[in-house]
């Protein structure tokens, strides 16, 4: 993002704090990335992180033993698949409501979310902005097979978004259950007036 965009303000948040200490190493005394060492939720809370051998597959919500992921990813790394989470932490997890009111932001260009299966609960932690339509455009990960418990479907996701004019706009690749052992695409919804400003400059429509 730093590099495709002009002086962007990034605001990140991240539950593994040796995450950020590559990112403020990369970064030093970046005043425009500001880095939080928490989590994002539905509510403001404290909960149990699940901290994996490859740290970028760690999430609120646990691993189901015995999966291919899971096995592919342990033999790999030449470890048993039940020795996959190393360790859990107790999070602090915080509201984007919130964060925005403390930090005076009124406007989101972008939120990216790829959350291990726990997009949901960003969203529904961002209710105030969204029916505002303040975030104008959501671009997050979602993960249809069953490496995390309970997966989510885009009706979950859905169900959060279409009531305050949010429309899917784009999806980055198809797949299925059957053909991929980790089955999971990028989703891009838009605000209404995001949208209504494409459909208006486009010679697509």
């Amino acid at each position: 993002f730093k590099k495709n965009l002009t002086q962007p303000i990034i605001h990140c948040f991240e539950p593994i704090s040796e995450c950020l200490d590559v990112i403020k190493k990369d970064f030093p005394n970046d005043k425009e990335l500001i880095l939080n060492n928490v989590g994002v939720g539905g509510k403001k809370e404290e909960l149990q992180f699940n901290i994996n051998y490859k740290n970028s597959s760690s999430s609120f919500k646990k691993l189901i033993p015995d999966t291919t992921w899971i096995k592919r990813r342990a033999k790999a790394r030449k470890i048993d698949s039940d020795k996959f989470t190393i360790k859990n932490q107790t999070t602090k997890v915080i509201t984007l409501d919130d964060y925005a009111s403390e930090n005076n932001i009124l406007n989101i260009d972008l939120l990216k979310i790829d959350t291990q299966g726990f997009e949901d609960q960003v969203l529904l932690g961002a209710t105030n902005l969204l029916k505002e339509n303040r975030i104008k455009v959501i671009r997050l990960e979602l993960i249809f097979s069953e490496i995390y418990e309970n997966p989510l479907q885009i009706y979950d996701i859905e169900k959060i978004l279409i009531p305050y004019n949010y429309k899917l706009f784009s999806i980055q690749k198809s797949g299925s259950l059957i053909s991929d052992y980790i089955f999971q695409t990028d989703l891009v919804y838009v605000s209404k007036d995001v949208y209504e400003n494409v459909y208006l400059k486009s010679s697509f429509f």
